[in-house]
């Protein structure tokens, strides 16, 4: 086995054939990893970041195992004057929500710390390792954080963020009984209220009219965010998930449910399939509609639809809106993980700043409750 490191435009179009493979064989199997994902997103935001990916090669240079890495700043704050090494997509504007490294199931103890082996080979190129949206149950967590203990300084989670899950059932009359009761008689009257108005159907974007769909959900979305504070509708941002979104929803890895009402679209959920997960990316709904509760009937129906293609878990991602606790059942668990470059000054400022702001909070927070 050997370790190579890619930098160039060349050598990540040559892993195409091996992208997917290794991703389907992984324990941790994610839309946001997938070739097409990376691929787009690269091609949108390759101005931004630097390619850093690692790939353990056996005798034949065959790709045993692909950690999608690259180079560059986040956006907001002081880190933004620092290079990170994160995921491929993990940073910027348009970031994913489960994040891994493409390793066999069953391999990670002889390939993921092969594989983490790159953090010390790029040490002069970051000042700042950040992995974004590891999945708790990764069989690469462990691995990964030992590297970061060894090859960094500070390691930490920054975050750990729950995502709510639906466990669905077999059909919508399977599942509904799981509801609490009131609940679920106000969401059957309001769906059968909705459902009498003239002109008001339920639907799915196809690949036919994916482009059209995908626009009309832009504008539904956008409803909600009159001053484009959505980094989902952010230009560039935008242009990826509508390509992304045509693209995956002809292929059925994208769904986009939606209700329309005299041909208008007035609720709508889009997200994306990965074996037998549905993961809810993006909602809109009509705020003229907001007395029918069209959020929850968006979810209502994106759930349906589902359970109709034989999914069984329904994850909301990373959030804590008060809405996901009325409707799911688990959770599981993504993790922002850091780690920082010894030898770098702007990684020792970046601390030193961090620190004394967070010493001056808690004197702050200290002196306010002694009084």
């Amino acid at each position: 086995m050997r370790l190579d490191i890619i930098r160039d435009e060349a050598g990540f179009a040559a892993l195409e054939p091996h992208w997917d493979a290794l991703l389907e064989q992984s324990a941790t199997p994610t839309p946001f990893m997938r070739w097409d994902w990376v691929r787009l997103w690269w091609e949108e935001f390759h101005s931004d970041y630097k390619l850093a990916l690692a790939v353990v090669r056996d005798d034949d240079g065959v790709p045993q195992a692909i950690a999608p890495l690259m180079i560059g700043p986040e956006k907001e704050g002081m880190r933004r004057f620092m290079r990170h090494l994160g995921f491929l997509a993990g940073l910027g504007e348009a970031k994913g929500e489960r994040m891994d490294f493409l390793v066999p199931a069953g391999r990670e103890e002889a390939l993921t710390p092969l594989l983490c082996r790159s953090f010390h080979e790029l040490s002069g190129c970051w000042d700042a390792v950040r992995l974004n949206k590891l999945p708790e149950e990764s069989p690469n967590h462990p691995f990964i954080v030992q590297a970061l203990r060894e090859y960094s300084v500070g390691m930490g989670v920054v975050t750990r963020t729950e995502c709510a899950c639906m466990i669905l059932e077999s059909n919508w009359s399977a599942y509904e009984p799981k509801l609490p009761g009131k609940r679920r008689r106000e969401l059957r009257r309001r769906w059968e209220l909705l459902m009498m108005e003239p002109g008001s159907r339920k639907m799915q974007a196809t690949a036919d009219d994916a482009g059209r769909r995908m626009d009309d959900f832009a504008a539904l979305h956008a409803l909600h965010f009159p001053k484009g504070v959505s980094s989902f509708l952010k230009p560039r941002a935008w242009r990826f998930h509508r390509r992304l979104g045509v693209l995956w929803l002809a292929g059925g890895r994208a769904m986009l449910p939606f209700i329309e009402s005299s041909g208008t679209m007035v609720g709508s959920i889009y997200g994306f399939v990965e074996r037998r997960e549905f993961l809810f990316f993006q909602i809109g709904w009509h705020p003229d509609y907001s007395r029918h509760s069209m959020g929850h009937l968006s979810v209502r129906w994106a759930a349906d639809c589902c359970m109709q293609r034989g999914l069984k878990l329904f994850d909301m991602l990373p959030g804590s809106h008060r809405y996901k606790a009325d409707w799911t059942q688990t959770t599981r668990h993504v993790l922002d993980l850091e780690g920082y470059q010894p030898e770098s000054l702007l990684a020792i400022a970046f601390r030193t700043l961090r620190g004394l702001k967070r010493l001056l909070a808690r004197l702050t927070s200290e002196s306010a409750t002694a009084e």
